[in-house]
């Protein structure tokens, strides 16, 4: 009866230990740092724009478009932010958040502060924070010609018009230049009789 009991004991013991590092591998510790407003409009590794609004981090190994819940181990506060960027490379340093992200979390003051990162692999975990600040917000990216910032949808849809509009300019010139060649070198017609001759202008 002891035996069994004791078998019993150590199962669960193993049991516990295996969830435990489960959970070690599923979360990762470090120092996260933030972006300095001299990055704001830089590009980034996946070829995007950083903006100092965006909810975007680097981050050295995962890919991107990986979404990332950051907790801020002192005060516990969190954020969801994508993986934009390769770094930081500081010793120590596990993710590097845009200034919005760490505006968030409370770190701007510290500047370096104690983090805990998680993979959000489950839309489910998403679906239950209810604070829209901590969605991942759409990407926007600056227009230098107008001074504005558009997401990429609008982006998508602006240069979808500007291509079409072009199109239709293009038709318009080649019908008007198609028609003016064809008016130039058209001879003039007359009849004489009942035939019709090409009347040669000299």
């Amino acid at each position: 009866m002891k035996i069994r009991h004791i078998l019993f004991t150590l199962a669960c013991f193993f049991v516990l230990i295996g969830a435990t590092t489960l959970t070690a591998q599923d979360k990762t510790t470090g120092d996260a740092t933030y972006y300095g407003n001299q990055f704001h409009g830089r590009r980034t590794s996946d070829g995007s724009i950083y903006h100092r609004d965006s909810m975007t981090c680097a981050h050295r190994t995962l890919p991107f478009g990986t979404l990332l819940k950051v907790t801020n181990m002192k005060n516990g506060r969190e954020v969801v932010v994508k993986v934009t960027d390769r770094g930081p490379f500081r010793r120590g340093g596990i993710v590097d958040l845009s200034y919005a992200a760490a505006e968030e979390i409370d770190m701007i003051q510290a500047g370096v502060v104690k983090v805990e990162i998680e993979e959000v692999t489950s839309s489910a975990l998403l679906a239950k924070r209810n604070d829209s600040k901590n969605l991942l917000p759409e990407l926007q990216l600056l227009d230098p010609a107008s001074g504005n910032y558009y997401t990429m949808t609008e982006w998508l849809k602006k240069g979808e018009e500007e291509r079409a509009q072009a199109k239709t300019t293009e038709a318009r010139k080649s019908r008007a230049s198609y028609l003016a060649n064809t008016k130039a070198k058209a001879p003039l017609w007359q009849v004489k009789g009942s035939s019709v001759t090409a009347k040669v202008e000299k």
